[in-house]
């Protein structure tokens, strides 16, 4: 399977609006991890196991991306990134290492809806780390905008996924989802600046390897022979091919392109289509029809998605010439 190439994009209106529709069809992808995970996690592996091997299936089809585009001097490129790029892209890696370790393990602890309305909570978080790093910045959305934005999708957010208070919440797995909020929050503020001449391939690629690597020790170390599960079992082996495939390889790097393009608290708010994804997934596959706060509640996350896209005039060449300032590139 071949991933999408992403050309650059020219000035105006057009970067907005193509980063919008990577970051959102990324968070469609990212919707098939709670149900995928449950359904490993039912056929004997561990949040490690599935981790391992969602990020290997990822890691190897980003290699033959890589593999199919092939830039002269990529080498030569990733060794001439500023101490400050490498030092990024390291705590990028390790901040997606821990995410994916954080969330796995609170879909194995809690329901499904719990962690996604934690986990949720990262928009906020995104949106105050913007307003602390740049409280001046113009030509994009505003500090206190860009924090009731953030606001409203949340609360939209648990009106969707509309825990069950009667349902018990391990303490434990609440916080671990809450970790992996925090993480995500810092992977994009991590990744918003791009990678200079080494491009959002590659660094896909290496923060995947990260991933597929310390997975793989933790499941080797912890429990070795459930992550071999899906070597004699083939129908478990096709999800998490299918799992790595799109959520492991083409959702991350549509995001990084994606937010390279709008911004952080853009691209947080628009991820949370993964959500409202799931739940109209659960209605079509599951017949679990919506109620009528589910339905105001995606009304809120669809409201705050086109909000945040709405910007001042003169927004566009703003962050034009700040991707140029930041050295991020499309290739």
């Amino acid at each position: 399977m071949h991933l999408p190439v992403i050309e650059s994009a020219g000035p105006g209106t057009r970067p907005a609006a193509s980063g919008a529709v990577l970051v959102v069809a990324s968070a469609l992808a990212l919707a098939l991890d709670g149900p995928a995970a449950r359904v490993a996690y039912q056929h004997g592996l561990d949040p490690a196991a599935f981790g391992f091997w969602r990020a290997c299936a990822g890691a190897l089809v980003l290699a033959g991306f890589l593999a199919t585009r092939p830039r002269p001097g990529l080498l030569a490129a990733i060794r001439r990134l500023h101490r400050a790029t490498v030092l990024r892209l390291a705590l990028a890696a390790l901040a997606g290492l821990g995410l994916n370790l954080a969330l796995f393990q609170a879909f194995a602890r809690l329901p499904v809806a719990v962690a996604v309305a934690a986990f949720g909570c990262y928009p906020l978080l995104v949106a105050v780390w913007e307003v602390a790093c740049r409280p001046h910045r113009t030509g994009v959305i505003g500090p206190g905008r860009g924090v009731g934005l953030a606001a409203v999708a949340i609360i939209g957010l648990l009106l969707l996924t509309r825990p069950d208070p009667s349902v018990p919440v391990p303490v434990a797995g609440l916080l671990l989802a809450l970790l992996a909020a925090v993480l995500h929050a810092a992977y994009i503020m991590l990744g918003r600046g791009g990678w200079g001449e080494a491009g959002d391939g590659a660094a896909t690629f290496l923060i995947v390897a990260t991933a597929a690597a310390g997975l793989g020790v933790l499941a080797a170390v912890t429990s070795p022979q459930a992550a071999l599960a899906p070597v004699t079992n083939p129908g478990l082996a096709t999800l998490l091919l299918l799992e790595g495939v799109l959520a492991g390889a083409v959702a991350p790097l549509l995001f990084l392109t994606g937010l390279r393009r709008i911004g952080a608290t853009q691209t947080a708010v628009l991820s949370l289509a993964e959500p409202l994804a799931a739940t109209l997934l659960a209605a079509v596959v599951l017949r679990q029809l919506p109620g009528p706060s589910q339905l105001a509640g995606a009304a809120l996350l669809v409201g705050a998605g086109i909000a945040v896209q709405a910007r001042p005039p003169g927004s566009q060449e703003v962050q034009a010439g700040e991707r140029n300032r930041l050295g991020g590139s499309d290739r």
